[in-house]
């Protein structure tokens, strides 16, 4: 286990590393995204979400997962186990900017539970818990139906609700998996750089010093959802259309590249942070925001 949580470490620092040469140097690194991470010496490791985790032995990278939906839920990886030991590793992410859910975790786990509660055939074995792993609240639940033995771990990074679930077809083997949740390498190790601060609704008109509109793309009345970096001195740093077509990726990125923002402030300094908006192209080739619109 602690060569598995060194090689984590690892991982997590070359991840970070890519992430600082970006902010030195944007147009050579691209900035990390939350679907960026990957699987590389035994480890997930995410640069975004500053998580690596050793995976359990005998576990693999399994089939890629859809895109980014129109919510902002991802599947960041799908882990699988050979046919001796079987299992599966769901790490997944919705983005909260664009999914009504709240931040706490515990009471994410709830929900969770009652949905499976009102499921036929589905039983929870554990009541909703908090769980603190990495530095970061969890919330966890435990539930099972159709022979199969499921744990739910959910936290909050970066205004994102992560989560990862374990299956297994018995519950000693869960509890092996559950274990190896034990190994999440700390997010924040010596000389990482902290997450912009994120703030839900800040890409509003209130907020807006000026705007370039994005010219009209197909398909017309689709929501789409894209997440911003604004600068402590109020420029755009970076556009992350998480799903468009590519039509529409590539003017939108270009157009809210060039907005300027009223800088904000954390604890009475100008502060870089993260927010969202939702941009739909209507008839007429008019452009519709919301997001604090």
């Amino acid at each position: 286990m602690r060569s598995l949580r060194a090689c984590a470490r690892a991982c997590l620092i070359a991840a970070v590393a890519s992430s600082l040469a970006w902010h030195r140097a944007s147009a050579v690194e691209p900035m990390p995204r939350p679907d960026g991470g990957a699987v590389t010496g035994g480890a997930y490791a995410n640069a975004y979400f500053g998580l690596a985790y050793p995976l359990p032995a005998g576990f693999a990278p399994g089939l890629a997962g859809p895109p980014p939906s129109a919510s902002g839920y991802y599947v960041l990886a799908t882990l699988v186990a050979g046919e001796e030991s079987p299992g599966t590793i769901l790490i997944a992410a919705q983005d909260l900017f664009f999914a009504s859910a709240t931040e706490d975790a515990v009471a994410t786990a709830r929900a969770m539970a009652d949905a499976m509660a009102r499921l036929p055939g589905m039983a929870i074995d554990r009541p909703p818990q908090a769980a603190t792993l990495a530095g970061h609240a969890f919330g966890r639940v435990d539930y099972s139906g159709v022979g199969l033995f499921r744990s739910t771990f959910v936290t909050a990074i970066r205004c994102h609700l992560v989560s990862f679930t374990f299956t297994a077809t018995s519950r000693a083997r869960l509890a092996a998996l559950v274990a190896s949740l034990e190994g999440l390498v700390d997010p924040h190790p010596s000389g990482a750089p902290r997450a912009p601060v994120c703030v839900k609704d800040r890409a509003g008109a209130r907020h807006v010093v000026s705007k370039v509109d994005p010219p009209a793309r197909e398909p017309a009345f689709a929501r789409i959802p894209v997440r911003i970096l604004i600068g402590a001195d109020g420029n755009v740093k970076d556009v992350h259309v998480i799903r468009a077509s590519d039509a529409q990726r590539g003017v939108i990125a270009d157009a809210l590249g060039q907005w300027k923002f009223k800088p904000a402030e954390i604890d009475g300094r100008a502060a870089e942070i993260e927010t969202g908006l939702t941009i739909e192209f209507r008839a007429g080739g008019t452009v519709a925001y919301s997001g604090g619109w």
